[in-house]
């Protein structure tokens, strides 16, 4: 069986089918929708988001402006508005994604959410929300190699207090398993092909360290694994802090 694995020692980049203009709208809305069955289940962003932004914003007494980059249907930015408000917290949330069929579901799913809006855009739009938190879920592995560090630098340079990032761990074994999984569950969307690939576009630590060195992230940056084979960035923001 490994024999018939693709090599993971180095990280590929292709296009994903979901990201094609031209790909099947009913696929696509499938793959929305199981998208948020993993990032419910395996993704660990709504844990990583409770233990370095929640519980920040708690310590801090006051309130926040959260932007996800890359935001897709946003269901993750749904559970933060009902989580922050289960918490009495006074957040106030923007999705940005440059796919406008993304924030179509963006907005049906904030829609309830009078804190909660989404917009088409990119790094720019991102930088004018002068967000206090910043985060990213299953997004890094979707930049091209010599755009990495750029992006990187411009991502903590929109927000002041925190950028937390969180994404896919490259490994064989991810990929085994996945694939497996994937293949039971998932069906009739790009969940399974646009996954396997991603985790072949996935990153090891080593190379996040070195491209966050790069971007001039300062030494207290964490990047670390976290199971089930996630890689997390967190960086001070790279404004000064409001007052």
């Amino acid at each position: 069986m490994i024999g018939l694995l693709p090599s993971f020692k180095e990280r590929i980049y292709l296009p994903e089918q979901m990201d094609a203009p031209d790909c099947d709208l009913q696929k696509l809305e499938r793959t929305y929708i199981q998208l948020a069955i993993i990032n419910r289940t395996l993704s660990r962003m709504t844990s990583l988001l409770q233990q370095h932004v929640l519980a920040d914003i708690e310590r801090i007494r006051g309130g926040a402006t959260i932007a996800e980059f890359g935001c897709g249907g946003a269901d993750v930015l749904a559970w933060l508005a009902k989580e922050g408000k289960r918490r009495g917290l006074r957040l106030h949330l923007v999705g940005v994604d440059s796919d406008p069929r993304a924030i179509v579901r963006a907005r049906a799913n904030l829609g309830r959410f009078e804190n909660a809006r989404a917009v088409v855009g990119g790094l720019a739009d991102l930088q004018a929300v002068g967000a206090d938190y910043v985060f990213s879920n299953h997004v890094l592995h979707h930049i091209a190699p010599d755009e990495l560090v750029s992006v990187l630098s411009q991502l903590r340079g929109a927000c002041n207090r925190k950028l937390l990032i969180n994404d896919l761990e490259r490994s064989a074994a991810a990929y085994s398993l996945y694939t497996t999984l994937a293949a039971l569950v998932f069906h009739r969307s790009y969940v399974f092909a646009d996954g396997r690939l991603s985790i072949r576009k996935g990153f090891r630590i080593p190379e996040l360290q070195k491209a966050c060195a790069a971007a001039g992230y300062p030494v207290e940056t964490l990047v670390q694994s976290v199971r089930p084979w996630r890689v997390v960035i967190v960086a001070p923001g790279g404004h000064q802090l409001r007052g």
